[in-house]
Parts: structure tokens; sequence; C-alpha cells
């Protein structure tokens, strides 16, 4: 492995490491913000229940990946290796980028974070900060996060990572806009007009 290899794929790793580490002490420091109180803490109980069976597919979903793309398929894997310096330094640029917004966008929504499409109890819309530029940027960093992996890596595994939650992460911005716009109305229908779903360059039709 030449020393341009590794210091992509180092940079890719730390990425990924501190998209973990976010959203692990996140969900913890939120989770005790948002549920201090008794009223917030029904709310929350009752939102998790209500969500119990998306979160259980997520969770069994997540484990066929790991299955599929684990040492026993290794073999299959490494003949889609194909590792390219000026494409893993795209790789790595664009993962540091995805993971800034990740983190950006984690901030600015705070407690109203979930691992499903949820609306909670007192749910804000949140339109400031990187949602001034696109409705999904979670998702948009996500993306970007798993590409910029796919091209740091030099392929791999990785494809079958991006063939796995793009169209998951599509499904969800569907499914997200329909939880906001019957919640919130008209006010986000003329959001959703406004701003685009994940490209902040690429403008809805109205």
């Amino acid at each position: 492995m030449s020393g341009v290899q590794t210091a992509v794929q180092g940079v890719v790793s730390g990425c990924i490491v501190v998209f973990g580490v976010t959203w692990l002490l996140g969900a913890l420091w939120f989770g005790l913000v948002a549920h201090g109180s008794r009223e917030r803490a029904r709310g929350w109980l009752r939102g998790l229940r209500t969500s119990l069976p998306a979160r259980i597919a997520l969770t069994v979903g997540i484990a066929v990946v790991i299955v599929l793309t684990g040492p026993a398929h290794s073999p299959f894997w490494r003949h889609l290796h194909d590792w390219n310096p000026a494409v893993g330094i795209l790789g790595a640029a664009l993962a540091v980028t995805s993971t800034a917004l990740l983190v950006w966008a984690r901030l600015v929504l705070g407690a109203m974070w979930a691992s499903v499409p949820l609306v909670q109890e007192g749910h804000e819309l949140r339109t400031n900060g990187p949602y001034a530029y696109v409705r999904h940027p979670i998702y948009t960093g996500l993306l970007g996060l798993v590409v910029g992996a796919t091209l740091g890596y030099g392929f791999g595994v990785w494809v079958a990572v991006t063939a796995v939650a793009v169209p998951f992460l599509l499904r969800r911005v569907r499914v997200e806009d329909g939880l906001m716009a019957a919640e919130f109305g008209d006010r986000y229908l003329d959001y959703r007009r406004r701003v685009p779903a994940l490209l902040p360059f690429r403008r809805p039709r109205r």
C-alpha cells in the first residue's frame, strides 16, 4: 500500500469515526436535554413505541448488510477493488466535507433527531443552518460519506454499501417529506418548494 493510499484511507476512516462518535454523544446529550422533563419523557416513549417496527427493520437490514459484506464474502469483493490516487483523494475530500456537514446538521437539529423518520412531541421545523440549503442535510452528508469512502477505499465491498445506502436514504427522504408535510402543512410545503431535498444547486420544480 502506497503512502498516498494509506493517508487517504486514514482520512476516510477518521471521518467515519468522527461521524460515529458525534452521533453517539449527540444521542446521549440531546436525549438527556430533550427528555429531562416527565412530559417530554412520556412523549419520547410514545414515539419510541410507535416507531419500534421501523427500528427493528433498520437493525435487521444493517445486520444483513454486515453478513453479506463480512469476511466470508471477502474474495468476491476483492475482485471489485480498484484504487486510483486521484479518485482516492477526491473521495477523501468528499468524506471530509460530508462529515463537516453531518456534524453541523446534527448540532442544528439537536433533540429533534431520531434514528427513524419520526415527528416527536414539540417537534420544530428547522430551516436555519444547513437546512437553509437542503431539506435533508444529514442524508446529504451520509450519501457523501458513503460515496467518499467508496472512492477512498477503492470500491470493493463499499460498492455494496453504496448500492444499499442510496435507495434506502432516498426512500427516507420521501417518508420524512410526507411526515413533515402532514405535521406542518403549508409551512412545510412552501419550504419544500423553496429548498431542494439533497443537492443545494438543484432547485425543485414549482
